[in-house]
């Protein structure tokens, strides 16, 4: 047995009270920091005086009792601001309202209590023994009922709000960009993630500067654009509701002054749509474009700024409409949108595509002042310059800049229907109006002089003696328009419009079936000036080179294109000829050596050339060449006509493109008639060297014989031998040569 000292045993015993006298202590102590609040807990503190807080029994026991201990006033007793610490923050600025009632709206969870009056108090989300009480990883210590990890506790009430999809209320635990570093410095709570949209983002509940506890005070939007901070260009414009429009309200029936600038139209909870709009949407196809008509109708605030007349088309994919942006294959920088008005660059156009309700660079200074109100400049509210935002979509258009169909540059004092200078208006706008237009293409300009079609009415609309164009008036003798070429048998890829100005595959020829008018040169693109060029049958806003070959007419009259580089091609056979305009074959095209688009002198044929001799009229045009100081000089027939005398019935033959066809000419109006006289194209095509070969020619000078020549088939069916019997084919075959004929005649 091992033999213990008296100093052993004092040391134990005074071990034993030392640790008896402090779990004492201990208790004591934990009794005295819990009677801070529950001050009825120690008998020392039940006296017959008075406290200052008055006494309630505790509602553990009694029914519809608050107790003391959960009194506001105790909070208060620590937290009445005279600690600079946290709990200094629930005086400070604005917190969430207690001694109310909640919404009927809402539905508050068993777990966060009212008061003995059915009302919000302290105790309702804070407990010193709740979850949130004591410190864990998350570093909360606020004592909450419910750990309010990414604003929890926030959502078991306002459950609505939470349900941001279902209320149309600002997205939550979302993260459309980085939260800037401003907005937590202003008071900001991060989320589990920094970057996700949380109740606390917006909201404080105690120390708020603003009076709907948002973080500062958003009566000029300050919170809205702390993170949509491209979104305050609206203030000051047009837009910012507080100076042009003061007493219009939301649906909320707040003022501009009271929701704010980004109020008028938006609104953070229960808005009435996805889109947190503020105002009632009109009826209609669901559409970003029905935002603006919240305004921009007739009996609304903004209806002297309506969409009248003809507009742009809205609610279309451009990229279905536009075969020139699909055939580009870029993408467009302008926005476009689905239907619940969301961006989707596989969307819609609509009139937030060009305009940007929030105001942008490209305002001018006039459409950005908020006085003037009722101000319809073009820059008003466009993401980019009017041309650019045209160009975005029509980017074959732009080509028109620096030409002669650039306003800017040949007429900058002339006015479009609105009154708009160029300069005003804009490249595109001097011609086309987006909004208030006439009729197709939008049309900008006063149309004097209506006509069949509205494309022509257009072009006439410059293009005639006191307009802008008084210099390139079509007048005298041109090439048909309002005529369809479906309806005569012919085909083509240029373009055909009906009378109301559409695209139509069997629709009529027009100006613009040729023409281009935004594009000065079909096979380049220029971007200097060219204003000033002067117009050839290369350029001149053709959708098709006319010149030096056929193939801006060809694509029409595809059986005349088979003359080029054949004899009666003058680019082979006499280069430096000249039309009666004074054009030389490479000037004019193969087909301008003989025919006049525009403004020729003759009405027949539109005939390039003077006439020649001859007894009919058919058989002048030939021989304007086939003369003595004509190109065709070295082949001038003995005899160039039939006896006129003699009638000729060719109803049978007298079908194009029979095999035997033989048409007859009235003998002074060069007419197709079936009762008439033989003229030179009666046996002659002048446009194809072989009736048997449809093709163009070698691009040489071949001398021809009885098979070829420009014949229009062989001479075993020809009409001849109707009248002439055998004889007929030595008639035909030596026609031009009375000698070679009774030569050969006498052999037979």
């Amino acid at each position: 047995m091992v033999k213990t000292t008296p100093w052993l045993y004092i040391f134990l015993i005074l071990a034993s009270l030392f640790i008896t006298s402090a779990a004492l202590a201990a208790e004591m102590s934990s009794k005295r920091d819990c009677a801070i609040c529950h001050v009825m807990w120690l008998d020392d503190f039940r006296t017959d005086k008075k406290p200052l807080i008055e006494w309630q029994p505790g509602n553990v026991l009694m029914k519809d009792t608050q107790g003391v201990v959960s009194s506001e006033e105790i909070c208060y007793s620590c937290h009445d601001g005279y600690v600079n610490d946290s709990r200094s923050i629930v005086w400070k600025y604005s917190g969430h309202k207690t001694s109310v009632k909640p919404s009927s709206r809402m539905s508050i969870p068993s777990t966060l209590p009212l008061s003995n009056k059915g009302e919000i108090y302290c105790g309702t989300c804070h407990s010193a023994h709740g979850a949130g009480a004591a410190p864990d990883d998350s570093g909360i210590t606020s004592f909450f009922r419910e750990k309010n990890i990414d604003s929890k506790l926030c959502a078991m009430c306002h459950a609505n709000e939470a349900d941001f999809k279902r209320s149309n209320s600002h997205p939550l635990q979302t993260a459309a960009f980085d939260l800037p570093d401003t907005l937590f410095k202003l008071g900001s709570k991060p989320g589990t993630n920094k970057n996700n949209v949380i109740c606390q983002t917006c909201h404080k509940a105690h120390g708020a500067r603003g009076n709907k506890i948002t973080v500062v005070d958003n009566k000029n939007s300050k919170l809205c654009v702390t993170c949509h901070n491209g979104q305050k260009s609206l203030i000051a414009t047009k837009h910012d509701l507080r100076k042009s429009f003061p007493d219009e309200k939301n649906i909320k029936q707040q003022r501009p002054v009271e929701s704010g600038p980004c109020g008028v139209c938006h609104l953070p909870h229960n808005s009435a749509n996805k889109r947190l709009w503020a105002k009632q949407l009109p009826p209609g196809k669901a559409s970003r474009s029905r935002f603006c008509l919240s305004c921009h109708r007739k009996g609304k605030v903004a209806e002297k700024v309506t969409i009248t007349g003809t507009s742009h088309p809205l609610n279309v994919n451009p990229f279905e409409k536009i075969q020139s942006l699909a055939a580009s294959g870029k993408k467009l920088t302008l926005p476009l949108f689905n239907l619940q008005g969301a961006p989707d660059k596989n969307g819609n156009m609509t009139c937030a595509t060009c305009h940007d309700p929030h105001g942008s660079k490209a305002d001018s200074a006039t459409a950005r002042s908020a006085t003037n109100i009722n101000s319809d400049t073009p820059m008003s509210f466009l993401r980019k310059r009017q041309q650019d935002i045209c160009g975005e979509c029509h980017r074959d258009k732009n080509l028109v800049a620096n030409s002669k169909h650039d306003m800017t540059k040949m007429a900058p004092e002339t006015k479009n229907i609105l009154n708009r200078t160029p300069s005003e208006s804009g490249l595109c706008g001097s011609c086309h109006l987006v909004h208030k237009g006439q009729g197709a293409f939008l049309w900008a300009r006063e149309i004097k002089t209506p006509d069949e079609n509205i494309v022509q009415d257009i072009c006439i609309s410059c293009h005639n003696e006191k307009g802008m164009a008084g210099k390139k008036v079509i007048k005298d003798y041109s090439h048909p328009v309002n005529v369809s070429p479906f309806k005569k048998g012919m085909t083509t890829t240029l373009p055909l419009f009906d009378k109301n100005g559409k695209k139509s595959k069997k629709g009529d020829m027009t100006c613009l079936t040729c023409h281009e008018p935004h594009r000065w040169d079909p096979v380049k693109n220029i971007d200097s000036d060219h204003y000033d060029t002067e117009g050839n049958s290369q350029n001149s806003f053709l959708r098709l080179q006319a010149s030096p070959g056929s193939k801006l007419c060809g694509n029409c009259h595809a059986e005349k294109a088979y003359i080029e580089k054949t004899d009666h091609d003058l680019r082979v056979t006499d280069s430096a000829s000249k039309n009666i305009k004074d054009q030389t074959p490479a000037e004019s095209g193969v087909c301008g050596v003989c025919h006049l688009v525009h403004n020729s002198e003759n009405w027949a044929r539109l005939w390039a050339r003077n006439f020649g001799t001859g007894e009919n009229l058919m058989g002048m045009m030939c021989n304007s060449c086939h003369s003595g100081k004509g190109p065709a000089k070295d082949k001038i027939p003995q005899i160039s006509s039939h006896p006129q005398d003699k009638l000729i019935n060719s109803a049978d033959r007298n079908v194009p493109g029979r095999i035997d066809f033989f048409p007859m000419f009235h003998k002074s109006y060069g007419e197709p008639e079936t009762l008439g006289t033989v003229s030179c194209p009666s046996c002659h095509d002048a446009h194809i060297w072989d009736a048997g070969v449809n093709a163009k020619g070698k691009g040489a000078n071949i001398e021809g014989d009885a098979t070829n020549s420009f014949l229009r088939s062989r001479s075993s069916i020809l009409p001849c031998k109707d009248c002439h019997g055998p004889d007929g084919l030595y008639r035909y075959k030596y026609f031009h040569n009375a000698n070679e004929r009774k030569a050969n005649m006498r052999k037979k």
